[in-house]
């Protein structure tokens, strides 16, 4: 049996963001969830406790959330971590930057709350597979992760509501 997403890293920098995306991830997920309001705060985290997932805001005041990204990569356990972007930029250049900077996905703003908890799922269940699913790529990224669009969530089925 393969590793179960539990604990997340949550970074954001507006309160009132992190705190209905802690709720839905605690309440409707079921994940437990740290949350950093800066980067220099998620690289501490991140060196004191272990984290399954972050989930990071990419534009923040002073240190960005790619720039924590790459500086917790560098600590022991940050190249085993997969990392998700929030972003309100939904320009394919900003995605393009992020996805080569070695996040596996990122989420544009705003975002179904709802689903938050499945996405992380199917983000984290591509980063752990040993092996590629028929069709599939070894690690390959959820179908949603490619590409700004959100057309394929809309047709998301649901058990991607369901508590795991």
């Amino acid at each position: 049996m393969g590793k179960i997403l539990k604990r997340v890293l949550l970074l954001e920098d507006i309160e009132a963001n992190a705190n209905l995306i802690r709720f839905s991830l605690e309440s409707v997920s079921g994940f437990e969830v740290t949350h950093a309001a800066d980067g220099r705060e998620a690289i501490e985290c991140f060196k004191t406790s272990a984290y399954d997932i972050c989930l990071f805001d990419h534009l923040m005041p002073g240190m960005t959330g790619l720039d924590a990204m790459q500086a917790i990569r560098a600590l022991p356990g940050g190249e085993a971590t997969p990392f998700v972007f929030l972003t309100a930029r939904s320009d394919v250049a900003n995605w393009k930057q992020l996805k080569e900077s070695g996040a596996q996905a990122v989420i544009a703003k705003p975002f179904d709350i709802m689903l938050l908890g499945a996405q992380l799922l199917d983000v984290f269940h591509a980063y752990q597979s040993p092996s590629p699913v028929e069709g599939d790529e070894l690690g390959a990224e959820p179908d949603w992760a490619a590409t700004p669009s959100r057309s394929d969530l809309a047709q998301r089925p649901t058990a991607a509501y369901q508590r795991y």
